[in-house]
């Protein structure tokens, strides 16, 4: 049995950002594996270890020595390897001796037919210390950052400076020199309460070092100690944490070595601001746990920190005082705002740009206004709806020139929201100009109020043609100005809320708005199509249910989204399944076929008698459900056509030598296939073990 030992590596830098941790440490460790394992290094098990400071792996059951591997490689063709006296040539003489081999080793193998000189050498079998340091090397480099820099002269770019580096195998320290930095067997414990390099006995031990240097080394086990005192916290005093705050869990794991959580609170005079406003600093600025209180729902004056330090006299009131100053801030900036009626704010946004070749905000909000009572029109709003949704609209963006959203930008929408009530709007255009930004991601909310609905898709909209009228067009993966996003926010809003409405339509009333661009509408229209397949199969749709069905997506995309919705349902029946093969072989059958008149009396077999008699009983019903949107029993009455279908196939030459009969044959499957034609095409179809 082979001689095995583990390796560890540990890799210490500055303080990473906290957002590329999870990632960074993945990459590290597919890269790390993948190389051991290019290298015939045989291995059991490997484990992640990452901090703030440090990247680590533990690599247990390693070779001592590499695998031996047969390496073969291909030399010239047998008729150019050898004369016709059966002597080697001068092409094969030179592979021999590139490859370090004689003639003896030649081996002719055979491959499409043709014959190949190969040789094949036995390779590895090295000590696998010697391997490691190139291993180590390579899997560095194959780590992408978001953002790198260099920090002294080999010029190495990597996400922080590294500050030293870890390499043992079993008890020996592999050598390795990275960016000036020699391994060796130290590492450094919790910033705070060690300052010197302690010494790591051997590699099994790593986890039991390091928590003795105040530092938990397993993200899960620092991420379970966050949770547990968390929950401990809000079970002693009858608090809950919201939902909004859920992101914070992994952010302090990867903000924090050593984890220990504090109860702070502040004053309750702050509770008299918009829970928004708290929420908000106390998440996304500070990453502090705010608690809501069990009995009432309330936000509480309490919050919850997770210090990197152990808890002591200083700790809770250093956090607070810090709060302090932010929420004094936000009441400040909270209570000036007010002072000015909210309408006033839009003539400040003739000086904000919204894009140097579309103009100022101002004018964005022009384009809203307009969009949205195109929208109202195609809707069909009452007098009261247009009036709430035309209010909300002109003052939409007015919020992003108060001093709160400049200091709290994610506040955008909800701080319009409570300027709008405090300058005496009706709720209904307030509200309308808090949702008209949602949903901003998939699994948001979307608007619940008609006017946040009709402003919402105006402003995503206005996104969309705004940007394509100035000839920019996404490409590839890159987006900059979110306009797949907000074809994202019309979808799920369109149908979300049920609307019937032509985007095909909206579309061409609302370019006028914009100095046009030649092909400018064809490629909206594609944009906006090709985006709507890949929500649809984000949705978990398959592409030929999609296809099929989405023949007119743009004049109305919630009827298609029914139709495909009412297909997929069925899909999982292998008997409708073999049905749509059948029907997509009859449209192959009469495509561009010349219409003919149905001749019953040109019938001569009992089993086209039989399809074509059923399908007449069933025209009418057919055509009633698709007249009503109810797809769902088009399809089910689409199942019971199997039989007869299947009978006819089985039983009936379809192409007669006799034309009269031929044409009355395919003419009758072209008007069965023509009554479904607006709900499915079946020609899109696939058969199930192809689609994906």
């Amino acid at each position: 049995m082979d001689k095995t030992r583990t390796v560890l590596v540990e890799i210490g830098v500055e303080e990473l950002p906290h957002e590329i941790i999870p990632d960074t440490i993945s990459q590290f460790a597919r890269a790390y594996s993948d190389n051991l394992s290019e290298c015939y290094i045989s291995f059991e098990s490997m484990e992640s270890f990452s901090t703030p400071r440090r990247l680590g792996l533990l690599v247990k059951g390693v070779c001592e020595v590499q695998n031996v591997f047969v390496e073969e490689k291909r030399g010239p063709g047998i008729e150019k390897a050898y004369t016709s006296e059966g002597k080697p040539t001068k092409a094969l003489i030179g592979f021999l001796r590139a490859n370090e081999a004689d003639e003896k080793d030649v081996i002719i193998k055979e491959i499409n037919g043709k014959k190949y000189v190969f040789i094949e050498k036995k390779r590895g079998g090295e000590k696998t210390i010697n391997l490691l340091p190139v291993i180590l090397k390579r899997s560095l480099e194959r780590i992408i950052f978001p953002k790198t820099m260099k920090w002294e002269k080999s010029g190495l770019l990597f996400s922080r400076p590294i500050r030293w580096v870890i390499y043992m195998f079993g008890y020996e320290v592999v050598p390795f020199d990275l960016a000036g930095v020699k391994s060796s067997n130290f590492t450094f414990g919790h910033r705070i309460y060690f300052d010197k390099p302690e010494r790591i006995k051997e590699p099994n031990l790593y986890k039991r070092e390091l928590l003795s240097l105040k530092v938990i080394v397993d993200r899960d086990e620092r991420k379970s100690r966050i949770q547990d005192e968390l929950n401990r916290i809000c079970e002693k005093n009858n608090f809950e944490v919201p939902g909004s705050a859920s992101i914070l869990l992994d952010y302090n794991t990867d903000l924090t070595e050593y984890p220990n959580l504090v109860l702070c609170r502040f004053e309750e005079e702050f509770l008299e601001l918009p829970e928004e406003v708290l929420i908000s600093e106390m998440v996304h600025h500070q990453y502090y746990f705010p608690l809501v209180e069990k009995s009432s729902g309330k936000l509480s004056n309490n919050f919850v920190v997770v210090s990197n330090i152990e808890d002591n006299r200083e700790t809770s009131g250093g956090y607070e005082r810090v709060l302090r100053a932010r929420l004094n801030d936000g009441k400040f900036f909270f209570e000036e705002d007010k002072k000015r009626h909210f309408s006033t704010y839009r003539e400040i946004l003739k000086k904000v740009t919204f894009h140097e070749k579309l103009g100022s905000m101002d004018e964005k909000v022009n384009r809203i206004e307009k969009i949205s009572e195109i929208l109202c029109s195609h809707l069909g709003l009452d007098d009261k709806e247009r009036e709430y949704s035309l209010t909300a609209a002109s003052l939409c963006k007015n919020d992003l020139v108060t001093q709160m959203v400049g200091e709290f930008p994610e506040l955008q929408g909800i701080m319009g929201y409570y300027y709008a009530k405090a300058s005496g709007y009706p709720d209904e255009v307030a509200v309308g100009i808090k949702e008209h930004y949602l949903p901003r991601f998939a699994g948001d909310d979307i608007p619940k109020s008609i006017s946040g609905m009709i402003v919402g898709i105006a402003d995503k909209l206005d996104n969309i043609l705004g940007i394509f009228s100035i000839g920019i067009r996404p490409r590839g993966s890159k987006d900059p100005f979110a306009l797949r996003r907000s074809v994202f926010g019309i979808i799920r809003i369109i149908i979300d809320k049920r609307l019937t409405l032509s985007l095909r339509k909206l579309i061409d009333d609302v370019l006028p708005l914009y100095k046009q661009s030649t092909g400018m509408i064809d490629d909206i229209r594609e944009f906006i199509t090709t985006r709507i397949r890949s929500i649809f199969e984000e949705f978990g749709f398959k592409y030929d249910e999609i296809d099929a069905t989405q023949m007119k997506v743009l004049d109305d995309v919630y009827e298609s989204y029914r139709k495909l919705v009412a297909l997929h349902s069925m899909r999982d029946n292998p008997e409708f399944n073999d049905l749509l093969i059948a029907f997509k072989r009859m449209a192959n059958i009469i495509e561009k076929l010349e219409v003919y008149k149905v001749d019953e009396d040109l019938f001569t077999e009992k089993e086209e008698i039989a399809l074509y008699r059923y399908f007449k009983d069933k025209k009418d019903e057919i055509e009633r459900h698709i007249g009503s949107g109810n797809y769902e029993e088009v399809f089910k009455i689409l199942s019971t056509f199997k039989p007869y279908v299947d009978s006819f196939f089985d039983n009936v030459l379809v192409m007669e030598e006799d034309e009269k009969l031929r044409n009355n044959r395919l003419s009758m499957l072209k008007e069965i296939i023509d009554v479904f034609s607006d709900v499915i095409d079946f020609s899109k179809i696939v058969p199930s073990s192809t689609t994906c």
